[in-house]
């Protein structure tokens, strides 16, 4: 598929991308669920903008306004609502991604691939709303939000700074660092080690295996693509946050 012209970006200014949208979230945990709703939509259609572009959607407009649909929906229902509304809107995204290719008139070529490609783009989009479920379920919720990007920082850090006689063990820095990036938490919060490091272990793992599905992409090194990829782990992120909230709680 035929993208124009479009500036480059590369893997460290992927990687320093992530960190300062981590560094976003991790300020919105501070400020409050009225600021995480919003941070978390903005990283939802910062995803949409450049998804369909990463795994070159035949028709990227339809997926965008659908993922960025989902995202706006996403922010005000985590936020208003519970998590039981988050799981039926997952359900409804769906739906809505059928509808939407059934009304387009240009042939719907590849159309397997368009549907499953809007609505994996839009479940990221709606996993990012759990940021806000887990300030909303415990006062516990913040801990374990700053303990995850906090791993997902340095797990992105370490691995854009080790040599590229190295970068096959990437994987292995990502869960290194996300350890690391949890055991460093315990420094400012009251939280046991091994749920600290186990978490950040999890985000890490999670780095990794996006990292290995869609870094290898030809999209990815473009910008607005790229800029998307960035957004992934802040998104799936967001799983590991809520499940150690639940657990704390």
């Amino acid at each position: 598929m035929a993208f124009g012209i479009e500036t480059r970006m590369s893997a460290n200014a992927r990687a320093l991308t992530t960190i300062v949208g981590a560094g976003v979230l991790f300020g919105a945990s501070a400020l409050g669920a009225e600021a995480m709703a919003v941070a978390s939509g903005l990283i939802g259609m910062f995803l949409a903008f450049g998804w369909s572009f990463l795994i070159e959607l035949p028709n990227p407009g339809t997926a965008r306004r659908v993922i960025v649909g989902t995202a706006i929906a996403t922010a005000f229902v985590a936020y208003f609502l519970t998590i039981r509304e988050l799981t039926f809107l997952a359900g409804f995204v769906v739906i809505a991604g059928f509808v939407a290719e059934m009304a387009r008139k240009d042939g719907r070529p590849r159309l397997l691939e368009q549907i499953s490609g809007t609505v994996s783009g839009s479940m990221l989009a709606l996993m990012a709303g759990l940021w806000t479920r887990s300030l909303l379920v415990e006062s516990d919720g913040a801990d374990a939000i700053q303990v995850v990007l906090i791993a997902i920082a340095v797990a992105t850090l370490l691995e854009m700074l080790i040599p590229h006689s190295l970068r096959h063990l990437r994987h292995v820095v990502y869960m290194v660092g996300g350890f690391l990036g949890g055991l460093l938490f315990m420094l400012f919060a009251d939280l046991a080690w091994y749920a600290a490091g186990l978490t950040g272990l999890a985000a890490g793992a999670i780095l990794a295996m996006f990292d290995s599905i869609l870094r290898r992409l030809p999209p990815a090194t473009r910008r607005r693509p790229g800029f998307a990829l960035a957004m992934v782990p802040l998104c799936a992120g967001a799983v590991v946050a809520y499940t150690l909230t639940l657990i704390l709680a």
